[in-house]
């Protein structure tokens, strides 16, 4: 178990922050130093993570050369990779313009890509439904109350996640991946976009 610790969040509307503003190598070193980790599961891990025998011949693999395990990796680094990607579409003509990988598919791909990282950022809100209350107060010539989203919460500690991730990483493209001889093609999903030749 990942022990607890309790941050404040800095939610004010100007906070500097190294993974906010124009885009910039910094801005983007920072983003990718914390979204991006494909991680190496058990076969015991991926079952104790839900995965039944059956989907089992399903699941990619690493080379036996690389040791032959699952290729995972957890999803608070999917959530921040999707945090990410919506923070590059909101600058697209930048990234499109430096040939980001994601942005030189097609319009129709990085749209399915923008909407499945809103859906999965909302399952995982409605999922942890965060209940801590955020009060509200006066400010010096505001006409109005606004609300202190510098709020106290328990969270688990990122650092340490973070460090196991790291920990047990596989550094390999996805092209280097190969079929283990008892590989089988999941169905193709209803409604599925084509993320390499769409």
């Amino acid at each position: 178990a990942v022990e607890p610790v309790f941050i404040r969040f800095n939610g004010s509307l100007d906070f500097p922050s190294i993974y906010r503003g124009p885009p910039s190598p910094e801005i983007d070193a920072a983003w990718n130093g914390i979204a991006n980790n494909l991680t190496q599961m058990t076969r015991e891990e991926i079952l104790k993570g839900g995965t039944s025998e059956a989907e089992l011949p399903w699941k990619a693999r690493y080379p036996e050369k690389i040791g032959g395990q699952y290729i995972g990796f957890m999803e608070a680094i999917h959530q921040l990779h999707c945090v990410n990607f919506l923070r590059q579409a909101s600058w697209w003509e930048y990234y499109e313009s430096i040939q980001e990988p994601v942005f030189q598919t097609t319009p129709r791909v990085v749209r399915a890509h923008i909407d499945h990282c809103i859906e999965m950022i909302r399952q995982n809100i409605m999922c942890r439904a965060d209940t801590t209350m955020i009060s509200w107060y006066w400010v010096q010539g505001e006409t109005t109350p606004l609300p202190n989203f510098n709020t106290r919460h328990r969270c688990r500690n990122f650092d340490k996640i973070w460090d196991w991730s790291i920990k047990n990483s596989i550094h390999l493209a996805e092209t280097e991946v190969t079929r283990s001889p008892d590989s089988v093609d999941l169905p193709r999903p209803q409604g599925h976009v084509h993320v390499h030749k769409e």
